[in-house]
């Protein structure tokens, strides 16, 4: 992996991002750029994977060529392959002293190695080439899955029939992210990989650097589920830690453990909600929803709160936080982001620690967002999120949810108001 290539290609994503200098970036800052990797490539790299390529963390290992296909790949590129062929880093000339001469023997033997050198080269490249299948053989490969559960974690097994070829390394990605990656026996017809979070994802079945098959995977959760904290591997938070009476939130023992934990910043408090909701189409859908972030300390001051509606082809990211802290604000949409340091995003700042009504319409391929009433954004749509299968809130420290509604052009497909069920 050429080293150059790499700081070229971690310019272009910084000069993409318009975010300044990434020797500044914090922890949401990379939480935020694997968001927006994830919208553009449906590719989930985890924070501890970007603050090591970045450097911000100690690691001896060089990237995994599905990291840096993935980078490329936010960057426009088809694979790092392509983008290392389109910038060639220009590495500074070494002056050569004139009248330079070798004698017959030295010049014979550099004659040699550099003919040996080509030949080595032209036979890599030649068996690269020769290693991808083509279409008629790729129509032999078989590849499906199944999850186990209901819930989370997930297992879910992976069936596969590599017939009619004959590959060297095998792998399957699970589209969560790249440590999601695990190799696979080529004379096996079974594996199975865990999802440590619900979604919708895009599972791949590869073989000799080229993706032979891929499928989608929905995890779903049983009902509500929470996540405290982020990384690969969260705190999960079932049906007893979180309260459906009035409204869905921490249990007061939760709530004041969250509250006594002392950290630089306060940790991301997630609800999730993943189910089949029949179609309901990214183009024409109303979302409903009422939330408060409830975090009354200095290390969450912003109240950061995000709302994301995912799709089976990308996801929409509404966010809210105070007014002072507006310019950290991104609405994200199918890789077409509005950022609050280029964009007047103050209509999203409002008294969060209070419950604010949030209306989404999505029709003829414009979005409204409404607070409280009021229209406060409105754009095109670059292109459909797919149909609608799941929700998730994040809340900067802890927060609750009100109400939820979900209507599509059949009919409401989802409401709920968190109201305590009647005795029997």
């Amino acid at each position: 992996m050429n080293e150059l290539c790499l700081q070229e290609c971690l310019l272009l994503i910084e000069a993409k991002l318009g975010w300044g200098s990434s020797k500044d970036w914090l922890n949401q800052d990379f939480q935020l750029l694997s968001d927006r990797i994830f919208e553009e490539t449906r590719v989930r790299l985890s924070i501890t994977t970007l603050k090591r390529v970045w450097g911000k963390v100690s690691y001896n290992s060089a990237p995994s060529i599905s990291t840096l296909n993935t980078l490329a790949l936010f960057l426009g590129h088809e694979n790092w392959s392509m983008f290392k062929q389109k910038h060639k880093p220009v590495e500074k000339a070494v002056p050569v002293k004139k009248n330079v001469r070798f004698s017959r023997p030295v010049a014979a033997l550099l004659l040699t190695l550099l003919v040996i050198s080509t030949v080595v080269l032209l036979a890599s490249g030649t068996k690269e080439a020769a290693s991808h299948f083509s279409a008629d053989e790729l129509d032999q490969v078989q590849f499906s899955s199944q999850p186990i559960a209901l819930g989370l974690p997930n297992s879910v097994v992976f069936n596969y029939d590599f017939s009619g070829i004959e590959p060297d390394s095998c792998f399957i990605q699970q589209s969560w992210n790249d440590q999601l990656t695990f190799e696979v026996n080529k004379n096996g017809t079974e594996a199975s990989g865990i999802y440590y979070y619900p979604g919708y994802f895009r599972a791949k079945l590869i073989a000799n650097n080229q993706v032979l098959k891929e499928h989608d995977v929905h995890i779903r959760t049983n009902g509500w589920m929470a996540t405290l904290g982020g990384g690969d591997i969260p705190r999960y938070l079932y049906k007893e830690d979180i309260q459906q009476s009035g409204s869905l939130r921490l249990n007061d023992a939760l709530f004041s453990e969250v509250h006594a934990i002392e950290a630089e910043e306060a940790a991301i408090l997630s609800y999730h909600f993943y189910d089949d909701f029949g179609t309901v189409s990214g183009d024409d859908f109303e979302f409903e929803t009422r939330v408060r972030n409830s975090y009354k300390k200095s290390n969450g001051i912003c109240q950061h709160t995000r709302v994301l509606i995912h799709g089976k082809d990308g996801v929409l990211i509404i966010p809210l936080a105070i007014p002072g802290c507006i310019s950290d604000l991104h609405v994200f949409m199918m890789g077409m982001s509005i950022d609050g340091k280029s964009n007047d995003l103050s209509a999203f700042g409002t008294d969060i620690q209070n419950w604010q009504d949030l209306k989404c319409i999505s029709k003829d391929g414009q979005i409204q967002i409404f607070l409280n009433g009021e229209m406060i954004r409105e754009f095109s749509a670059p292109t459909s999120i797919g149909d609608v299968v799941g929700f998730k809130y994040r809340f900067m420290g802890a927060g609750e949810v009100d109400y939820l509604k979900l209507t599509g052009s059949e009919g409401v497909a989802l409401e709920q108001d968190f109201l305590a069920p009647k005795a029997e």
